[in-house]
């Protein structure tokens, strides 16, 4: 079953989001509901790909927040060394990973997203 303690794990086994699960719980549960009004049957709440999806769009949203919320230092020079840490690679790659779990997960999903309309001249 889809659920946020499934959800949770999946996200500390894959993702490693600093944080106790008491202060990630809510973004877990908030994905949770977005994902299963879109799922085609109750039968599939157990597939491990909406699990996976869930996680991969937690660990995004919490990629943009940290970015939003960041004073970290992006670069360090000391002589010839140089050492960047790049907030947008952090939010590429996990975006990267939401969409190739999202396309795993798309045969469970009811596709919602498309409008049909009449085109007139």
């Amino acid at each position: 079953m889809i659920d946020c303690l499934s959800v949770l794990s999946a996200l500390r086994e894959y993702y490693s989001p600093e944080g106790t699960d008491e202060e990630l719980a809510p973004v877990c549960t908030l994905t949770v509901n977005e994902i299963l009004p879109r799922v085609k049957s109750k039968e599939m709440h157990s597939d491990g790909r909406l699990i996976s999806l869930a996680a991969a769009m937690v660990n995004y949203r919490l990629c943009v927040k940290k970015m939003r919320n960041s004073e970290e230092v992006t670069s360090f020079k000391a002589g010839d060394v140089t050492v960047t840490v790049s907030p947008n690679a952090m939010i590429e790659l996990a975006e990267k990973e939401k969409n190739e779990a999202l396309i795993a997960a798309l045969p469970l999903l009811n596709d919602d997203e498309f409008v049909f309309r009449q085109v007139s001249i």
